[in-house]
């Protein structure tokens, strides 16, 4: 299969998916008392997501009227940094971004025994409107000097862009 590659960015669309991915990530259950940052981490602990490369135009089609149809993607990363030591530590650390990563997916999540789904997607404003949310598996980076580690979940939001050119 050949890889899509992007034909261009969406500079609006990074600005609007940020907050709205922002927002929703903070809306997530099982945080308790924590907050997600936009990249920014403790030293030694904390949890924030990272855009990956930004707003991505993935195909576009303009009729005859110049209405443009847009199909777009915005990957990021959620990092859990923890200095979790054993074992047990560090697979909670992956158990709480897998939960994460499946709720921000819309699949069922159990937290405390109690089962959560996320109903719908934020509303975008300016044409723009999330379609799908996917993720990858989650993985750990090299210890940091301090000892501390990083946790990634790599995911990417679909969305599509509406406008008129005139």
């Amino acid at each position: 299969m050949e890889e899509v590659k992007p034909i261009g960015t969406d500079a609006t669309g990074y600005e609007l998916l940020t907050r709205a991915v922002k927002d929703l990530l903070n809306q997530y259950p099982g945080l308790y008392e924590q907050k997600i940052y936009f990249e920014e981490l403790g030293e030694e602990s904390g949890i924030a997501f990272s855009a990956d490369a930004g707003a991505l135009v993935m195909s576009e089609r303009r009729s005859i009227t110049d209405h443009v149809y847009q199909s777009c993607q915005f990957p990021f990363l959620v990092i859990y940094r923890t200095s979790a030591t054993r074992e047990f530590q560090k697979l909670n650390a992956t158990n709480f971004l897998d939960s994460l990563g499946k709720w921000i997916c819309k699949e069922p999540v159990d937290i405390n025994g109690q089962e959560y789904r996320l109903s719908s997607y934020p509303d975008l404003s300016s044409g723009r409107k999330i379609t799908r949310i996917t993720r990858n598996n989650t993985y750990g980076t090299v210890p940091n000097e301090n000892g501390s580690q990083d946790w990634i979940l790599p995911v990417s939001v679909q969305y599509t862009n509406e406008f008129d050119m005139w």
